[in-house]
């Protein structure tokens, strides 16, 4: 009776759910240890078809031992045809350059604490329901959440 129970719980885990949770400005995406927080953004046109998108992101270690290591591939764009937008690093340099909010090429979060950065994404006007969405590798706690991280997804619009 027993392994019947855990063969169900390990089949229910491994269960694809597609669905997608939205959630807004400084709401956070657990990752294990980790929060991903969207603090503010701004879209900012830059010409008849473009827009750029400038966001606050912050990343929260709650670990009392493990360092988190990230870079500025952390999250992504997505649009509601699946679209997919990645930050800009150079436009992130340079507006770094113009208003220092701390850019380095990797991050290194130390155990409770947090670091921020600015992310830059330019997409076309046309898009439509643009997401914020982080990537991330297989962590342990992925195995009890079903990597919930990947399911949610931060309002731009």
């Amino acid at each position: 009776m027993f392994f019947v129970l855990l063969i169900m719980l390990v089949f229910h885990s491994c269960k694809n759910n597609s669905e997608d949770f939205e959630i807004g400005l400084n709401e956070s995406i657990n990752h294990d240890h980790f929060e991903y927080v969207v603090t503010d953004f701004k879209i900012l046109p830059i010409n008849d078809y473009t827009n750029r998108y400038r966001i606050k992101f912050k990343v929260i270690n709650n670990s009392k031992v493990l360092e988190h290591t990230w870079n500025n591939s952390i999250a992504y764009i997505v649009d509601s045809k699946g679209n997919i937008y990645n930050n800009n690093k150079e436009l992130q340099i340079k507006l770094n350059e113009r208003e220092d909010f701390g850019w380095e090429n990797e991050y290194h979060t130390h155990p409770e604490s947090e670091q921020t950065t600015t992310l830059i994404f330019e997409l076309p006007k046309k898009v439509n329901q643009p997401y914020l969405k982080v990537t991330g590798e297989f962590l342990l706690g992925d195995i009890l959440d079903r990597s919930e991280y990947k399911k949610m997804k931060v309002k731009l619009f």
